[in-house]
């Protein structure tokens, strides 16, 4: 069965209104998927910790961002960015009882019409279905996204120094890190959570980002060292932290665990098309803004 022929679905761009719904549907899609491999939620996240995320995309790609409908519900939704020369696929999420049915190629193409050669996305590594999906438009997995929680042992390094942030210098470790801008995204952060520049010799080396709750991330910086130490220096002033990091980060994979944080999730997989590295001194700030 075709998408577009999915009997009693029909898809629009998404608003605001929708957000409950999209967070529905997004608990029951992430929940079965989780619980059905022995991961189950203790407690499901609540609408309030998705909805900043949801009108971010809003806000900036209303364009690429698209919910399914039955009979007046959200079954599904989808939604994506772009930044520069690259889109990534931040959301696609249906209802258990309505996938197999082509609503999510239908959504991933709404979302994907028209974008740049160079695209992206993360998923969890438990799903061999959209995983498969992902690949079949040019994205293959090329490193796991490894998630690490605790309390930290670690000395801060005592030639890193904490600067306030500076848009320049972050636009510069944005190219080495990311290869793209992520200047509004900056913004958005920053709105949520509390930003650091390290510097070693006054020249800086690393960014980072500390939420309320723990998380730190992004974090990124302009080579393994530096990424690394600033790491260090995050977990040395608050120790009780959660982080994901990219495989292909090893100085950071390394950091976090001789800090003494654990695995603590199921991991994930950053799928990339041709064009785009994986990267090497990055923790993504989550699975949507990458």
């Amino acid at each position: 069965m075709s998408a577009a022929t999915a009997p009693g679905v029909s898809y629009r761009a998404a608003t605001d209104g929708d957000i409950g719904g999209q967070h529905a549907a997004f608990v029951a899609a992430e929940g079965e998927l989780l619980n059905r491999h022995g991961f189950g939620w203790a407690t499901p996240p609540p609408v309030d910790a998705l909805a900043p995320g949801f009108r971010h995309f809003l806000q900036h790609d209303a364009g690429r961002c698209f919910v399914a409908e039955s009979e007046g519900r959200v079954v599904g939704y989808s939604a994506a960015w772009v930044r520069g020369e690259t889109w990534f696929l931040a959301a696609l999420f249906i209802e258990p009882t309505f996938q197999g049915r082509g609503v999510g190629r239908r959504l991933i193409g709404l979302a994907m019409a028209g974008a740049p050669r160079q695209r992206m996305t993360i998923s969890d590594a438990i799903q061999p279905i959209s995983n498969a999906l992902y690949a079949k438009h040019g994205m293959l997995p090329m490193t796991p996204i490894l998630g690490f929680g605790g309390t930290a042992t670690v000395d801060r390094p005592p030639d890193l120094v904490a600067a306030e942030p500076d848009a320049a210098v972050f636009a510069r470790l944005d190219v080495a890190v990311y290869g793209f801008d992520r200047a509004i995204d900056h913004a958005y952060w920053a709105t949520r959570a509390t930003p650091t520049l390290w510097l070693r010799d006054a020249e800086p080396v690393a960014y980072s980002y500390r939420w309320p709750h723990g998380k730190i991330g992004p974090l990124g910086g302009f080579d393994e060292v530096g990424a690394a130490a600033a790491l260090r220096a995050e977990l040395a002033r608050t120790p009780a932290a959660t982080i994901m990091i990219p495989g292909t980060s090893r100085s950071l994979v390394r950091a976090a665990i001789d800090a003494g944080l654990q695995f603590t999730v199921p991991p994930g997989l950053l799928l990339l098309s041709e064009g785009i590295e994986p990267p090497s001194t990055l923790a993504i700030s989550g699975y949507g803004t990458y």
